[in-house]
């Protein structure tokens, strides 16, 4: 038999897992709490005393979701960053980032017009400028590493590099190129071979493996 203390988790994740099928599905402002309430098999009171406020639940659906099964670590500590930063190749620098975040992306996509919706919730508006703080510090230190290896493009400077990473690899390109059609891969290649162009010096790119923006030979399972 479950502890009681995982009994409490199974109902939190519960009740998280029904918000952001609700949040998806219905929009912000049309979900109440007890309608994630009576969908969780749980009293309303429950998920008030759980997260307090809709707002509060909103933030943390979308830090399950962007966590995936990693949910519980940030960012900078997976085991992925952690490769990220100490690769020796610059383009397999730019290729786990591409990878890695853009599945970020995938998870918490779908609950971004809930985010923009509920903007006005002082909570949620902190939350959400505290996430691109914490993107762009993410990927000024992904920039950092290409300069330690000596691979950004001759007169670009880490703080111009980081610009072009957050607005590249930012929420509006995502969602304005996978939004009108593209797919995840097409999404990715793209991307892979702006920021190698953008950011790389001419010496730093293989051509050959570049030819047919073949990411995948430098992606995390190449």
């Amino acid at each position: 038999m479950p502890s009681r203390s995982e009994r409490a988790r199974q109902t939190r994740r519960r009740m998280i897992d029904c918000a952001r099928d609700l949040f998806v599905n219905h929009g912000y402002a049309a979900t109440t709490m007890e309608q994630i309430a009576t969908q969780a098999g749980v009293a309303v009171q429950t998920v008030y005393y759980t997260f307090r406020t809709k707002g509060q639940l909103l933030c943390e659906v979308v830090e399950v979701s962007a966590g995936g099964e990693d949910e519980q670590s940030p960012v900078s500590q997976r085991p992925w960053m952690l490769e990220t930063l100490s690769s020796s190749s610059a383009q397999r620098v730019l290729a786990l980032a591409v990878e890695h975040g853009t599945g970020i992306y995938e998870r918490a996509a779908p609950l971004w017009p809930a985010v923009h919706a509920a903007a006005a919730d002082p909570h949620v508006d902190q939350y959400w400028l505290g996430v691109a703080e914490r993107r762009r510090v993410g990927q000024r230190r992904v920039v950092s590493r290409l300069s330690e290896l000596g691979a950004l493009r001759d007169g670009l400077i880490i703080e111009r590099a980081t610009d072009l990473l957050v607005v590249l690899f930012g929420h509006a390109v995502f969602r304005g190129l996978v939004g009108v059609g593209w797919t995840i891969p097409d999404y990715k290649a793209w991307l892979f071979a702006t920021l190698v162009h953008q950011l790389l010096g001419a010496e730093q790119i293989d051509a050959k493996a570049f030819q047919d923006l073949s990411y995948g030979e430098l992606s995390p399972e190449g």
